[in-house]
């Protein structure tokens, strides 16, 4: 985060949504910084999201809006709630800023915005929503392309060119020394290959998020097999309320997996993931954070466009794993999940052969690497 310095250009940009989503926005903030190096830039969060921006260098404020916390308070106080939301409105109404970049695709923060009196507001105009932006890009739900081009799009409308597409995720020095310090404590050796599993995900759909998930089954086999023919250390990730199916697939894959499901922060999760040879993830943040981190992935999509969700920019290290010739996938569409008549043929059609062949053309080409 940098400091403030009065009589700066003063720059918003919202964003209510997940880590990937917050990851695709990182090549923006980046554009915005080298457009305006001494504007006085902040971003709108959530809660889950704050970890990540806390290390962009390009930011100078966050505000976090957290919406299930809310809740909780106004079920406690009302009172207490409307007041923590006027506080809220009233540090950003004190920013003066200039110009907010609304990424929410609704109405409702744009509509904050001009009551705050931000004279300049833009977003995009999906389903007519962007009523209360003074610049905005009509778009009919992210398709065809991938998120950050959209994002470029935008960025456009205002004569920014987005010249570098990587994601932004800083580590520092204490990354890396708690990073192998927790290695050395789980018997990790230097020079060990290390794989991460990330078999469940998902948290942004909530009650439909086993719709995006691939066999439990399918996790062990993989871990199995790269376990074995590797002897590589199988990292099983998750969060808290995946422990239940995390434990099952340590247990089964057997001595060399170790599962640290709800037993990580953000940044030492993101340190680990740092130090994987290889990561394994359905779609979403987690396989975001290992592209940010310059480590290899193999993403498994089912019902999501990987082509505009998926790892971004493509490269060969990033290898997607899905069910072709379905004529009903992609079917998650305008941010829309329908009823699948199909039984989730597309994950579950996935063999872990499909998945290994990906991870052997990673890691076959990482032991060629070392070979030279």
């Amino acid at each position: 985060m940098r400091e403030n310095r009065r009589g700066r250009p003063r720059m918003l940009i919202v964003n209510p949504f997940g880590i990937g989503d917050v990851l695709f926005s990182t090549p923006l903030v980046r554009a915005l910084r080298r457009a305006f190096p001494h504007a006085y830039l902040a971003y709108l969060c959530n809660r889950r999201t704050e970890e990540i921006l806390r290390r962009n260098e390009h930011l100078d404020e966050l505000f976090i809006y957290e919406k299930d916390e809310l809740i909780g308070l106004w079920n406690r106080s009302k009172r207490a709630c409307l007041t923590s939301v006027c506080s809220l409105l009233s540090h950003i109404r004190r920013r003066r800023f200039e110009l907010a970049i609304d990424l929410s695709l609704g109405e409702r923060y744009s509509f904050l915005l001009a009551l705050l009196g931000v004279p300049r507001r833009i977003g995009f105009d999906f389903h007519h929503r962007g009523r209360f932006l003074t610049h905005r890009l009509a778009m009919n739900g992210y398709q065809s392309q991938h998120v950050v081009e959209y994002y470029a799009q935008l960025l456009a409308t205002i004569g920014i060119s987005l010249f570098d597409r990587t994601f932004e995720l800083a580590t520092n020095e204490e990354d890396r020394r708690t990073t192998e310090e927790h290695l050395a404590s789980l018997h990790v050796q230097n020079g060990q290959r290390v794989i991460g599993l990330v078999p469940a995900g998902g948290v942004s759909w909530g009650l439909q998020a086993h719709f995006r998930r691939w066999s439990q089954e399918g996790f062990i086999e993989v871990g199995r097999v790269l376990r074995e023919r590797y002897h590589a250390v199988i990292l099983v990730f998750g969060e808290p309320k995946d422990h239940g199916v995390c434990a099952d697939i340590t247990r089964t894959i057997g001595h060399g997996a170790i599962d640290l499901s709800g037993q990580t922060t953000l940044g030492q999760f993101i340190g680990l993931i740092g130090r994987c040879d290889l990561v394994i993830s359905n779609d979403g943040g987690p396989i975001h954070i290992a592209a940010s981190q310059h480590v290899p992935t193999v993403s498994i999509f089912g019902p999501v466009d990987p082509d505009v969700y998926g790892p971004y920019p493509r490269t060969s290290e990033h290898h997607i794993v899905y069910k072709a010739g379905l004529p009903c996938r992609p079917c998650y569409h305008q941010f829309k999940l329908p009823p699948c008549p199909y039984e989730r043929a597309c994950l579950t059609d996935i063999e872990p052969a499909d998945v290994l062949e990906a991870c052997e053309q990673v890691l076959g080409k990482k032991a060629d690497e070392r070979a030279a």
